[in-house]
């Protein structure tokens, strides 16, 4: 007969265990089979979903930034001036709400006073991650709006016999079409016609010219203009290249030349 050793006619061995740390005692045991429970003292969306989020807000204006960086659409820099201000604004309100701390430290209060404090703090960076996301949307709405209707340069391109001298001249001025595929309603057109002689009397005061729009569809079809001078033309929905007709009339005795011709696509 086979002696029986002490543990001879038991079943598994089975011992409880308990660990400490940041939440509820955790129990359990331990045997064939080991099963642990943990608790926590609250759930854990309380615990992370607001630092999260604002480091979030702060990935996601990130991220856009780098975009619209890499997709920039140019114009003048005023038309960007929101989607500067809210992207910075966006930036330092999450990292304020990332940094906020969660609670007093070195202080001895009673639970309803921690309390109170925790849900006061908890309160105030739930407010700023919403504005630091409001504001980290509104920069990126701004940017999509001057994407889509804000003002694009073109080049235009002057041919024809210069300087015109008092019997006068036509010159051609065309747009070419804008090499990213931008439309717009509108073609801002500006014209400086210069002494072709800087050094002799100016007669830019008393130079005057005629745009033509040879393109069909475009409006105004003639401008009287002075020899610096800004039109607007309604484009009519048309893509592609616009041309236009300039007659410049010099002063008796004058001779001019148009330097430069720049155009401008916009909505507005």
């Amino acid at each position: 007969m086979s002696p029986a050793g002490p543990g001879a006619g038991k079943g598994p061995e089975a011992g409880n265990v308990s660990s400490s740390g940041v939440g509820a005692s955790s129990f359990g045991s331990v045997g064939d089979n080991a099963t642990f429970k943990w608790e926590l003292k609250r759930p854990l969306r309380h615990v992370a979903w607001l630092p999260v989020s604002a480091w979030l807000v702060i990935a996601a204006t990130i991220v856009f930034a780098v975009f619209a960086v890499a997709q920039w659409p140019g114009g003048p820099q005023i038309q960007y001036v929101w989607f500067y201000v809210l992207a910075a604004l966006a930036l330092l309100v999450a990292g304020a709400a990332a940094l906020y701390p969660a609670g007093r430290t070195g202080q001895i209060r009673d639970a309803a006073q921690q309390a109170a404090d925790t849900r006061r703090r908890r309160m105030v960076r739930a407010v700023l991650v919403g504005a630091a996301a409001l504001c980290s949307g509104g920069g990126a709405l701004a940017w999509v709006d001057v994407d889509r209707t804000g003002e694009v340069g073109v080049e235009m391109t002057i041919r024809g016999t210069q300087p015109v001298d008092d019997t006068g001249g036509t010159l051609t001025v065309e747009m070419t079409p804008s090499a990213s595929g931008e439309v717009r309603d509108k073609l801002r057109l500006t014209l400086t016609i210069k002494d072709n002689d800087p050094n002799a009397p100016t007669c830019v005061g008393r130079t005057t010219a005629t745009i033509t729009a040879v393109t069909p569809g475009i409006t105004p079809h003639n401008s009287e203009v002075p020899a610096q001078s800004t039109v607007d033309f309604d484009l009519g929905g048309r893509e592609g290249a616009v041309r236009f007709e300039v007659a410049v009339r010099p002063e008796t005795g004058c001779s001019m030349r148009l330097t430069q011709a720049r155009g401008t696509l916009h909505n507005d």
